[in-house]
């Protein structure tokens, strides 16, 4: 039956009507025998925006490698010919010094700039020549310093765009010109998409690679929002196979992802399981041709309206308390899936149930393994671990204790996540109790 569901769109939900049909999949077959998991693999969304000393320290012991931030023109722009990059010049210079990279998002109107805006959201055809002057004019100032811009945000759905698929096309196509002219070495994004209506919007996602508007970019950024860590897979899986035909497959940048412990979306989860789905997206995420994966947010907003799961995505409680509701999962996988190989060749399953999702990730120096059962009966497994300092993380504080090589574990819907010290020997084997 069609139900009735609001789909995150940044600042304020939108309601849409798809449908609800929940399928659970096994991901193991997706896995590739290898695959190089970058260095840089683990950013947030709006991560540094209180310019803090200690809002950057706990970004970087989260491990994370990016943050992405819109640089909004309204702000850069405040009146005709009137630039002032400050803000943001403190934003990028403090994440520089932390080793963190940048992604800007160059995007939306200016009611200051534009002549005669009744519309916002929107750059008419005769107006894309003040947009592209803010673009060359950003670009310019932050040449060296942004690490990788991405064109708009979320153009498929109306609250980011109010103007016509092709009119989007015609201003993507010169803003990625604009962008190239003025750094031919910088990362460069398109797309930014969510998922529609009544699912993908394959039509705007063909039109926008028709029109010719991706000729120029380095990777298409997608927004996988769903239901839960399984279904946000699929999602990705689909959106794979309608890019790959452009040859965009394995240039994903999933830009924003998440999942609110409060509010009205239905895509709420408690927070007694929120660090279980940070887990689970992120290692489903890894093991695919991801280039990137960057959390959507860091915080909780301080004074949260209760109705409003938009003050509900982040890692961490909020600004104020820094008490942690899935960071410890994030930092997890940001410390030790980042720069690893998926390693499915060395994992041997012996008698094991389908549904024991199990992703054995081989670092130089640390590995991990990673495991959770999609049964709601826990499954009794003996472990066969190469190396040494086997340790079991506690996803929920980051706490860790000792294990054996050889041990026998309980494997429930809460994944375990286990790392030791490499060694020459690489095989692990995995048994049913």
């Amino acid at each position: 039956m069609d139900k009735k569901i609001l789909i995150k769109t940044n600042e304020l939900s939108v309601p849409v009507i798809f449908l609800l049909t929940l399928v659970f999949l096994s991901c193991a077959s997706v896995s590739p025998p290898q695959r190089r998991i970058p260095e840089d693999y683990s950013g947030i969304v709006h991560a540094g925006g209180s310019r803090t000393p200690e809002e950057f320290r706990l970004m970087k012991s989260l491990g994370m490698n990016w943050t992405l931030h819109t640089f909004n023109w309204s702000r850069i722009e405040s009146e005709p010919g009137k630039w002032d990059f400050r803000y943001y010049d403190e934003i990028v210079d403090m994440a520089d010094r932390a080793g963190i990279k940048t992604l800007g998002v160059l995007a939306y109107d200016n009611g200051n700039v534009q002549r005669n805006q009744t519309v916002s959201r929107y750059i008419p055809s005769h107006e894309i020549p003040l947009f592209l002057e803010y673009v060359r004019k950003t670009v310019t100032h932050f040449r060296g310093r942004v690490d990788a811009w991405c064109i708009w945000n979320e153009p498929n759905t109306p609250r980011f765009w109010k103007g016509t698929d092709a009119e989007f096309y015609e201003l993507t196509k010169l803003a990625a010109d604009t962008v190239r002219e003025t750094d031919s070495e910088v990362i460069l994004l398109g797309g930014a998409v969510n998922r529609g209506v009544f699912g993908l919007p394959k039509k705007f996602i063909n039109g926008l690679f028709k029109s010719a508007s991706m000729n120029r970019m380095d990777g298409v950024a997608f927004h996988p929002y769903e239901l839960n860590p399984a279904r946000t897979a699929r999602l990705y899986d689909n959106f794979q196979k309608m890019v790959k035909p452009w040859g965009f497959d394995n240039k994903i940048w999933i830009t924003e992802v998440g999942y609110p412990t409060g509010g009205l979306y239905p895509t709420k989860v408690s927070e007694k399981k929120f660090s279980h789905y940070v887990i689970k997206t992120f290692t489903l995420l890894a093991i695919r041709d991801t280039r990137v994966i960057l959390w959507y947010q860091l915080f909780d907003s301080v004074n949260r309206n209760p109705s409003n799961s938009e003050n509900f995505f982040g890692l961490v409680r909020s600004a104020e308390d820094y008490q942690s509701k899935g960071s410890e999962a994030f930092r997890l996988c940001a410390t030790y899936i980042s720069g690893t190989f998926l390693n499915a060749q060395d994992l041997r399953r012996e008698n094991l149930p389908s549904s024991l999702n199990a992703y054995y990730f081989y670092g130089e120096e640390t590995s991990a393994l990673v495991l959770w059962n999609d049964n709601p009966a826990p499954v009794k497994i003996r472990t066969s671990l190469p190396g040494t300092v086997h340790a079991m993380h506690n996803i929920n504080t980051g706490a860790k204790a000792d294990i054996q090589a050889n041990a026998d574990i309980r494997v429930g819907s809460e994944p375990v996540f286990i790392t030791w010290q490499v060694s020459d020997a690489r095989t692990v084997v995995l048994k049913r109790r």
